[in-house]
């Protein structure tokens, strides 16, 4: 993306417009996140860079006040913004502890001859560590005083943070995935953030070191020990495509694994950036030599096979171009269960099936051994369809039932999982992310469909059963009539499928993130994830499948039974 720039020598008519335009959109926080820019010579490649006017002689508080808030999309320090305050407050703002993301008008009220109060809408707020939360648009106002200097007006106290109108953030901020390592250290999983452009890979290399956020604590870990930070000036150099990470001395605490770890984590989560393609790490300006793990090495979101895995004419196995490939070894076992739902674990070595008496699960036979046979794990009534974890644990649920969720071992143990649903619910559909971490349930709620996403505390004394989950990342009342079904979209993304006086309609929701329309395909009962968005399939009320196309959905002319999770 371009940089754009306002040159200090343009005419004062050129900053009034922007001050009279951003006037009625910005507003200035109490709460959320801020994230400060740098100077055009340290930007990053694709930076967007703002650079407002500082104050007009003579002008007025409000004229101040609008000055202020056009000044938040500067860079920096947000030095033009801190020459609209004080010469005792300028120091003590913090423009970073927060953004508030804005919309619709602002209103300003003079409260006394010192005082003026800012109301502005809110939809959303960052945090400094780039987390990012939606909530429902409510009005916010804050409080700024005003003191004469030299007979010009100055803010003397103001809330930290700053607030940006929506089109703006989304102009000047951008999605960011940090990735921390589930437990048993084969998969990164991720955690999406928001940062500036011009401070990105720093930003992110200091969110990743300060450890797993909250929600994903018991859920994820990391390989950084503990207390590692950048060393002064606390900034991420970029040497033509090479990220010069250095850090404190607390990471020689780490092992040559850890060490490894901890650069995957970092090329995976500095790696989407378009100036980045490799990572170089040192301590106290001393490179260290780390060996690349290679295939070993933890990955984020495995592909599936991109057939459609579907039942069919009695016959499960992958569908493509007219023909139905069946699964050496599990197949026939799968069929024998006479299966409503089902999912296929990696590799096609396990699966397990909502079938005839409940939910099954069925293990590949080694070579040369008897064939398998499909075992009842779970035979209670009103079961929804099952999900497996990378583990080899099967999850299944009631639907009528919020604590009913249990998993059970592939020699059928049970163990109950604490979840805290909301009482009263019914659990539509339960899937569990590629990586094992999390889980997505879709639920119908008196308030109409629920979406939610929570981190799995697991016990790594036991083979990582699952023990609880914990409070949700995603909580979103989704505005619909009915929740039908869910899945995972991709490492960040679910699909929820909901109807509405009888149209379907499917929303996808960035966990950390913005809610979008996937369109609305026509009489769906199911919807299946693959391989991104495009991979998203429906299948309707007369087993015909549909498929995500452009902005819409396209009918395969495909009838099948069900189509089959992939792990």
């Amino acid at each position: 993306m371009i940089r754009h720039r306002m040159r200090r020598g343009v005419a004062i008519a050129l900053a009034s417009l922007v001050a009279a335009t951003l006037s009625a959109c910005v507003g200035i926080p109490t709460s959320g996140s801020v994230i400060a820019g740098r100077a055009v010579s340290e930007q990053e490649p694709g930076g967007v860079e703002f650079v407002p006017e500082g104050p007009v002689s003579g002008a007025d508080q409000e004229t101040i006040l609008r000055g202020f808030v056009a000044a938040f999309n500067g860079s920096g320090d947000y030095e033009v913004a801190r020459e609209f305050l004080s010469g005792g407050f300028a120091g003590q703002w913090n423009p970073r502890e927060s953004v508030l993301v804005r919309t619709g008008s602002v209103r300003y009220n003079q409260v006394d001859d010192a005082t003026m109060d800012y109301t502005i809408n809110t939809s959303a707020a960052v945090d400094a560590n780039g987390t990012y939360t939606a909530f429902p648009s409510a009005p916010q106002t804050q409080r700024f005083h005003f003191v004469q200097e030299e007979g010009e007006w100055r803010i003397s106290s103001a809330p930290n943070g700053i607030v940006l109108s929506s089109g703006t953030f989304a102009t000047i901020f951008s999605e960011h995935i940090l990735y921390f390592l589930d437990p048993s250290r084969q998969s990164l999983v991720p955690d999406l953030r928001w940062f500036p452009g011009g401070t990105a890979a720093t930003r992110i290399v200091s969110a990743l070191l300060a450890g797993p956020p909250p929600w994903l604590l018991g859920a994820v870990g990391t390989a950084f020990p503990d207390g590692t930070q950048l060393t002064s000036p606390k900034r991420v150099a970029v040497d033509s495509d090479v990220a010069i990470v250095d850090l404190t001395a607390d990471a020689l605490e780490a092992n040559r694994e850890q060490r490894q770890l901890m650069r995957v984590q970092l090329e995976a989560s500095l790696g989407r950036l378009a100036s980045i393609s490799t990572v170089s790490i040192s301590v106290d300006g001393t490179p260290l030599v780390i060996a690349d793990l290679g295939a070993d090495a933890p990955q984020s979101h495995p592909q599936v096979d991109g057939r459609m895995l579907v039942f069919k004419d009695g016959q499960f196995g992958y569908y493509a171009n007219g023909r139905l490939a069946p699964i050496s070894q599990i197949s026939e076992q799968v069929a024998a269960t006479s299966p409503t739902d089902a999912i296929l674990g990696a590799g096609g070595a396990v699966a397990a099936t909502l079938g005839k008496a409940g939910v099954y699960i069925v293990v590949a036979a080694e070579p040369d051994s008897a064939p398998p046979q499909a075992m009842l794990v779970d035979p209670r009534p009103g079961l929804i369809g099952p999900s497996l974890d990378p583990y080899g644990y099967v999850w299944s649920a009631q639907r009528s039932s919020p604590a009913s969720i249990r998993v059970f071992t592939q020699q059928g143990v049970a163990q109950d999982v604490v979840a805290n649903l909301p009482a009263g619910a019914q659990i539509v559909s339960l899937d569990v992310s590629r990586d094992g971490a999390r889980v997505a349930v879709l639920l119908d709620t008196d308030a109409g469909p629920r979406m939610m996403v929570s981190a799995i505390a697991r016990d790594a004394t036991r083979n990582f059963a699952p023990l609880s989950l914990g409070e949700p990342r995603l909580d979103a009342i989704v505005e619909a009539e009915t929740a039908v079904d869910a899945t995972w979209l991709d490492e960040v993304t679910v699909a929820a499928l909901t109807a509405t006086g009888g149209e379907s309609s499917v929303f996808g929701y960035r966990i950390g993130g913005q809610r979008t329309s996937l369109g609305s395909p026509q009489d769906a009962i199911s919807i299946v994830g693959g391989n991104g968005e495009n991979a998203l399939r429906v299948v309707d009320a007369d087993g015909v499948v549909g498929a995500r196309r452009g902005n819409g959905w396209q009918s395969t002319q495909v009838k099948v039974s069900f189509i089959a999770g992939q792990r």
